[in-house]
């Protein structure tokens, strides 16, 4: 039984769960390195106490790693292990890795099997212009593995010989079709003022609701020398490939630092979303002075309105993770109470006497209510927004911020109905309906000509001259045949552009990178 877990990532694949990486607490209150990845089944009922854990160990050279990110390609049902740092728990002495990309192949049994995607035994070399990073925000969508901002140093990179943090700017971007890494960065743009507020450390999730190829949203944490308010919303356009923010109102959380989040799409109107946000560093204050993070938030789209949810708070928690399923139930994973002795694992041996009050690390919370309780059904019902948020657009002057940041982030989430603003689905549409009328086109031709033949000369009709009233055919009207705008097309390739000034989390001297 594991009595405590931190900086493990975990990611929903199907019907399971599953959890790489990061250190475990055995029962003598000692930090190992985890070299398990652990599949939770969803497809059957569990409590906190008898979760239906599987085990796969990794091969001996996939070193497990902490604080990396997991992409999961569901069309090639694959698990991608990208970045993360050598733990710092005691009694592990193993040297850094050589940089690479490992990929996981589920086989809907909670087991799978590890292999090289990018590295010494890969199918390809990992690029040399792109240093493993650990604790970015990250995110994907069906094409696209996404990674932002976190940091490096000797138990990441190989090649560093500090052990203090570096920032690590840009926003990475990993092709599933043809395995390869693009990072964009402008110097300009990262002390642009409207984005001095992205920490190096923050979590991401994709919205694909808005804009003509969906969006990221970025919720940045902070240092104590660099508090990062909720009320600014960092936004990425995926195809304009711009960086936007937009000011949030309602019960903004604290500031904070290791928390998690989860988006889902909301049942209020179509096109709405939530991103739920639970736990971390509150104020970044740790210790016997650290305060109660046991709290759920919910970042409510396109209003941007802040509301908590409202229980009697419990057990503080921070460097956790949270994962949709495919019911009203989010599932945490891990995290420790930031109101003990200590926080990193470095001092592991002074948390003997850690014990976390669920089991395995392992939480429920259901989405619609608002609570967290014991058990996991298989068979809950789907999600369904709070009642306090349905309650909010009952208003619907509400539904849009009394003021829009910028007319672009304006256009992202309340667009104008010009056809050179349509999404790729409306585009679609109206190729579809195209492609009717040019097969009638096409039909009316055909007879035409069969009926002119018969008389053994070509009606010089097709040639463009009038036809006789009895030959004459003309769309009606309601055919409504719209003309298609030179949309977005093809594969996209990011343009320059970057992330702001990051810092370091762990407290620890700032150093920067030319």
């Amino acid at each position: 039984m594991v009595k405590e877990r931190l900086h493990e990532q975990a990611v929903l694949a199907g019907n399971w769960i599953y959890i790489d990486g990061g250190d475990i607490m055995n029962q003598e209150g000692r930090y190992l390195r985890n070299n398990e990845t652990y599949g939770l089944d969803l497809s059957k009922n569990w409590s906190n106490a008898s979760s239906a854990i599987t085990r796969t160990t990794r091969p001996a050279n996939a070193t497990s790693l902490s604080g990396q990110a997991l992409w999961f390609d569901e069309k090639q049902n694959l698990i991608y292990d990208f970045g993360g740092f050598r733990t710092y728990a005691l009694y592990s002495y193993d040297p850094t890795p050589v940089e690479s990309m490992w990929a996981f192949t589920p086989d809907e049994k909670g087991a799978g099997s590890w292999r090289e995607v990018l590295g010494p035994t890969g199918t390809d070399a990992f690029p040399s212009d792109i240093k493993r990073p650990f604790l970015g925000g990250y995110c994907s969508d069906e094409r696209y593995g996404y990674y932002v901002g976190g940091y490096r140093n000797t138990r990441s990179t190989p090649s560093l010989e500090t052990d203090f943090n570096i920032i690590s700017r840009g926003l990475l971007k990993f092709d599933f079709g043809n395995l390869t890494i693009t990072n964009t960065y402008d110097g300009n743009f990262a002390r642009s003022q409207s984005f001095e507020f992205i920490a190096g450390s923050g979590k991401l999730v994709n919205v694909p609701t808005y804009g003509a190829g969906g969006i990221l949203i970025l919720l940045s944490e902070g240092d104590p020398n660099t508090v990062v308010s909720f009320n600014n919303v960092t936004i990425y356009d995926k195809i304009a490939q711009k960086w936007y923010s937009q000011l949030a109102s309602g019960d903004i959380p604290e500031p904070r630092s290791d928390f998690c989040i989860v988006g889902i799409q909301s049942t209020v109107e179509s096109g709405n979303f939530e991103i739920f946000m639970y736990g971390g560093v509150v104020n970044y204050k740790l210790g016997p002075n650290a305060e109660n993070s046991d709290q759920v938030y919910v970042l409510s789209l396109p209003a941007f309105q802040w509301f908590k949810a409202i229980y009697p708070p419990g057990y503080s928690r921070a460097l956790h993770t949270c994962h949709k399923t495919h019911t009203n139930q989010m599932i945490i994973v891990g995290g420790v109470d930031p109101r003990s002795d200590t926080h990193w694992v470095g001092e592991a041996d002074m948390r003997a006497e850690a014990q976390d009050p669920w089991p395995e690390g392992i939480g429920i919370f259901d989405m619609t209510t608002l609570k967290f309780k014991n058990f996991y059904e298989a068979n809950a019902k789907q999600y369904e927004t709070p009642e306090s948020i349905k309650g909010f657009y009952n208003d619907k002057s509400k539904r849009y911020p009394a003021q829009w940041n910028s007319p672009a982030v304006k256009e992202i989430f309340q667009p104008t109905k010009s056809p050179s603003q349509l999404s790729a689905g409306s585009i679609g549409g109206i190729a579809a309906g195209v492609t009717v009328a040019v097969v009638a086109i096409v039909a009316i031709t055909i007879s035409i000509l069969k009926r002119r033949t018969k008389k053994a000369k070509l009606s010089p009709t097709i040639f463009g001259k009038e036809l006789p009233d009895d030959e004459r055919h003309e769309l009606h009207p309601s055919a409504n045949l719209p003309e298609l705008a030179n949309k977005h097309g093809g594969s996209l390739e990011l343009a320059n552009t970057g992330i702001t000034e990051l810092f370091d989390t762990s407290r620890r001297d700032r150093l920067e990178m030319p």
